[in-house]
């Protein structure tokens, strides 16, 4: 092989690398793109759930604006922090948390993201017994803490009701919101 068809052979290899690389680059942008419009569709579902929970919820003193307090990495808040999700006849406002930072008075529902478990022992136990509704993303069991653990199943959001957990807090939850929590977990 001559050093100049050795040259031509080595040009149109690169150029063929260089365009799976580019091929490969806008795959993966695609996907990227796919999965923040899912994550988008996802987070507006979890913000109308989070109202919806909310407006059948009374707390012992009535709140002309409701504070939603966002705590730990939260995947689905950013509906609810950025204002654009609504409700009928409920005000709202989101503020996240900085790690570490109880939720105050002010708060009115914690809404929990990832955390470490000792993170959240330590939330708990700062909001057990208070008019706080909390309301946990998907992966975290209710079992312990939360009012509401919301999750993700066969794509449809459905949430999971931790009843001793809003018993403790003197919220007063409207018995629609557990019959829905219960005829949404056990649709097939």
């Amino acid at each position: 092989m001559s050093r100049y068809q050795m040259q031509k052979s080595f040009c149109g290899m690169r150029r063929y690398l260089t365009s799976l690389y580019f091929l490969m680059l806008s795959l993966c942008a695609g996907a990227v793109q796919a999965q923040t419009a899912a994550d988008g569709k996802q987070a507006a579902e979890v913000a109308q759930v989070v109202l919806g929970i909310s407006s059948y919820a009374r707390w012992p003193t009535a709140h002309p604006e409701l504070l939603i307090c966002v705590v730990g990495r939260a995947k689905y808040a950013d509906t609810l922090l950025d204002g654009s999700a609504s409700s009928p006849g409920l005000r709202f406002k989101a503020q996240q948390l900085p790690p570490g930072v109880a939720p105050g008075p002010d708060c009115h529902i914690v809404y929990i993201g990832t955390t470490s478990d000792a993170e959240r022992e330590k939330l708990f136990s700062q909001i057990t017994g208070r008019p706080i509704l909390s309301i946990s993303e998907p992966n975290i069991s209710c079992s312990v803490g939360s009012m509401f653990c919301l999750k993700f199943k066969d794509s449809q959001l459905v949430f999971d009701v931790n009843l001793d957990s809003i018993a403790r807090s003197g919220l007063r939850v409207h018995p629609n919101v557990l019959q829905l929590a219960k005829r949404k977990t056990q649709s097939p």
